[in-house]
């Protein structure tokens, strides 16, 4: 069980305003832990799309990509 999950629990124990306040609190921890897995799956992504651009592109990778796609038509 998460932090997150177990601060959630005691905040439904806690009576009336002072529990809204603590569930108002237990969402924004869990939307900022979203924020931050999300944030983290895209650093993954641009970071395997740079090792991708890294690949030196020849004339004749060209050429075969052209010819290729000619001949497709």
């Amino acid at each position: 069980m998460s932090t997150v999950d177990l601060i959630y629990e005691k905040a439904k124990t806690l009576p009336g305003k002072l529990q809204s306040e603590a569930l108002g609190f237990v969402e924004y921890l869990d939307r900022r832990r979203a924020a931050q897995t999300e944030a983290a799956a895209w650093q993954r992504l641009l970071r395997d799309t740079q090792s991708l651009s890294a690949r030196r592109i020849t004339d004749d990778d060209i050429a075969a990509e052209v010819a290729a796609y000619r001949a497709g038509q």
